[in-house]
């Protein structure tokens, strides 16, 4: 959802790599040799993996053409990844894919901070693919464990590639106070009308998928909370055009930083309600339900 400079690291290195030290055995039939020999088929599948990236096509991929012939899937990734990147020699690359993200926060969200590293193609159905530096997006658990091991199989479908898909330069995070609830917001996507439509309908299916409405929302519940005395503060001191003024210079100053900041569009809609700026944020609400998701939303098939 938010970019990330791509990783610069060689596909075939990373590969030769994590597979310096796997071992052959009398048991394994020369396992370790053969993974090492594989470094050509990982490479291809990188270079097949960028196009397709890059063409938004990633949902043509076909499992079959990303295996190591001869080695059950499992193994290949038990090995090369597990072993040989996240716990053995290639853990250096591991931990520089895990330090590019601006503030530590993950970039599927920008809500939790990432900790762990995500297959973009799930290795246990691309193990060519399992540490090649493009596949590899350092995310949050939250994220990690919403996607799970699930590829994508419909263009509009596909989740957006922080190191190839760009949504970050125009504004398409919106979001407006729930009547009678204090300021509560309903975060929404608002598509540029510069869009193509598949494209649109996968930043909507994206903000759906990882339940952002929900947590943005309750992100800015927990920013106003400690924010309502300043603002009724404002309010004494300036009326409602003064304080409308002061939430829309904060939300400038988020927006400078960050054209879909949750914290930018959060002060955006408070200054755009009447009601907020007369005062609503200091009321008894009413019952008026939390946000949740619109609706069950069907996931990858």
């Amino acid at each position: 959802m938010w970019h990330l400079d791509p990783p610069v690291h060689d596909p075939r290195d990373s590969w030769e790599t994590c597979t310096s030290t796997s071992r052959d055995t009398l048991n394994n039939a020369g396992l370790g040799s053969r993974l090492r020999q594989a470094a050509d088929v990982a490479q291809k599948a990188a270079e097949a993996y960028r196009a397709a990236a890059e063409s938004r096509t990633l949902h043509d991929l076909d499992p079959a053409a990303f295996k190591i012939d001869g080695i059950p899937d499992r193994t290949v990734s038990g090995i090369v990844y597990e072993s040989g990147m996240r716990d053995g020699p290639g853990r250096a690359i591991y931990d520089e894919l895990m330090d590019t993200p601006e503030d530590d926060l993950c970039p599927l969200c920008r809500h939790s901070l990432a900790t762990e590293l995500d297959h973009v193609m799930p290795k246990a159905d691309y193990p060519a693919l399992c540490v090649a530096p493009q596949n590899l997006v350092p995310v949050c658990g939250i994220c990690n464990r919403t996607k799970n091991s699930r590829a994508p199989r419909e263009a509009d479908k596909v989740l957006l590639h922080p190191y190839f898909d760009r949504a970050g330069h125009a504004n398409w995070l919106d979001a407006s106070a729930i009547p009678g609830s204090q300021g509560r917001l309903m975060y929404h996507v608002t598509a540029p009308p510069v869009w193509d439509s598949v494209f649109a309908d996968r930043v909507a299916h994206h903000f759906a998928f990882f339940d952002l409405a929900t947590r943005y929302g309750s992100r800015a519940n927990n920013i106003l909370t400690g924010m309502r005395l300043l603002f009724a503060e404002q309010l004494a001191d300036t009326g409602p055009a003064g304080l409308r003024v002061h939430l829309e210079k904060l939300a400038r100053s988020h927006f400078a930083h960050d054209l879909n900041s949750w914290a930018a569009v959060a002060y955006r809609a408070w200054a755009a309600d009447d009601a907020f700026c007369e005062g609503s944020f200091a009321a008894t609400p009413s019952n008026e339900p939390r946000q949740s998701s619109d609706a069950p939303l069907d996931r990858y098939k």
